[in-house]
């Protein structure tokens, strides 16, 4: 089997019915993960920057904004993940 680019094996993987419904179910995850990396980068900081404001370490934060992670972030981590971006932690909810 030839070597397929990122671009083209993320292409035709998601031609799968299987792999649509995964990403689906995860869309939440993978927007607030993207969100979180946004905020932190137009704060200027970086993942080791974010670990020491917030007393964790950078592995920590790492996994945080990992779309490959198993593990769910707690309310208190994204609370002082916002404040070290200069954000505030607002959740809401809305019809399904």
């Amino acid at each position: 089997m030839a070597n397929l680019s990122y671009k083209a094996f993320r292409k035709k993987a998601l031609e799968r019915e299987d792999v649509q419904a995964i990403m689906a179910e995860k869309a939440e995850f993978f927007t607030l993960r993207r969100e979180l990396i946004r905020m932190r980068q137009e704060a200027g900081m970086t993942q080791e920057d974010i670990a020491q404001a917030i007393g964790t370490q950078k592995t920590s934060i790492c996994r945080l904004e990992s779309a490959n992670s198993k593990t769910l972030p707690s309310l208190g981590m994204l609370k002082k993940y916002a404040e070290a971006t200069g954000h505030k932690l607002n959740i809401t909810f809305s019809p399904a």
